[in-house]
């Protein structure tokens, strides 16, 4: 192993008492072999390590909590809360981060996260040998934007995972990061290889006539993110959700929602020209997955709760048939 770097870089606080939930947690910063290629890379396009994880972190309250980008982080001096606040009790992830280290290091795969038991401290290990390898293009100018956006795309990513709820534990693994992959996604930093793509499928006459696709939407990663994207883009009622947007609701919409008999597959209309899957097609408003991660905060995931129905009022496999449908 070569020489540590192990920097700690913190954000300053209030010395008053701080009811602002909005606070950069400390931020460190360690490096593994400062002789590594992939370190030198990592230098060369993030001279600011620190001012890289504090956007990760904004994205990730942005998105998944409605952090308003235009309001001030609180550094000390009188600031603004942000324009949409949800409720203190939905953002207790945010709270509840005092520290997160980000270690750049030799290693296989590319990045992952884990944290300490109460979850007041996280760590995100990235690799430098996947830093290197996303030094592609063929031009040095394409090589060194490819690579600075992979890092900044994989910082995002990983940050998510420091906030976002996983329904104490249950949720699948490619709900979690499909929803991590959504984030990167609107801010922009998906590389080259993602696709705006369902699956193939075929139909199964035998037992039950369904249809069988080459993957499923927890597949995880961008092609649940773009799933995830795509019910943002189509539905417009979020009826049990803190974020929800709907003009004039019914008083009783929310319980009415839930005590509705749930659609077949087969019932929902599926009307989606091919330009609804363009891969230039806008991307939603971020809505969808931000009141899903919201819900993850304390149902847990069972066979017999559907959270995609209780949000939008279509069960989750006709909305991944209707998704489908338009490949």
């Amino acid at each position: 192993m070569g020489p540590i770097l192990s920097k700690t870089v913190m954000a300053p606080v209030n010395n008053h008492e701080n009811t602002d939930p909005w606070v950069l947690p400390q931020l460190d910063f360690r490096v593994e072999d400062l002789s590594h290629p992939g370190a030198k890379l990592f230098f060369r396009q993030i001279p600011n390590p620190y001012d890289a994880i504090k956007r990760a972190v904004e994205a990730s309250w942005k998105w998944l909590y409605g952090w308003n980008e235009s309001s001030d982080i609180q550094h000390g001096k009188n600031s603004q809360m942000p324009v949409v606040t949800p409720p203190l009790a939905l953002i207790d992830s945010v709270r509840r981060v005092k520290r997160i280290t980000l270690t750049i290091r030799p290693m296989d795969g590319v990045a992952y996260t884990f944290g300490s038991d109460d979850g007041s401290e996280k760590e995100v290990h990235f690799s430098l040998n996947h830093i290197v390898n996303s030094h592609k293009g063929d031009t040095e100018i394409k090589k060194d934007i490819r690579v600075r956006e992979e890092i900044l795309g994989v910082l995002v990513h990983e940050i998510v995972h420091c906030y976002q709820y996983n329904g104490q534990g249950t949720a699948p693994g490619g709900l979690i990061e499909g929803i991590a992959d959504c984030v990167r996604l609107h801010e922009k930093l998906s590389p080259p290889h993602w696709k705006r793509a369902p699956p193939k499928g075929k139909h199964v006459p035998e037992p039950d006539g369904k249809w069988v696709w080459d993957w499923n939407w927890d597949a995880g990663y961008e092609r649940t993110a773009y799933f995830l994207d795509w019910i943002d883009t189509t539905s417009e009622t979020w009826p049990n959700s803190p974020y929800t947007r709907q003009k004039n609701p019914e008083p009783n919409a929310m319980s009415s929602t839930r005590s509705a008999p749930p659609p077949s597959a087969s019932s929902i209309p599926i009307q989606i020209s091919p330009a609804t899957l363009s891969p230039s097609r806008p991307l939603g408003k971020g809505l969808f997955f931000r009141a899903l991660n919201a819900r993850l905060k304390d149902a847990k995931w069972s066979s017999e709760m559907d959270l995609f129905l209780e949000l939008t009022n279509w069960p989750r496999d006709a909305l991944w048939e209707a998704y489908c449908a338009g490949n």
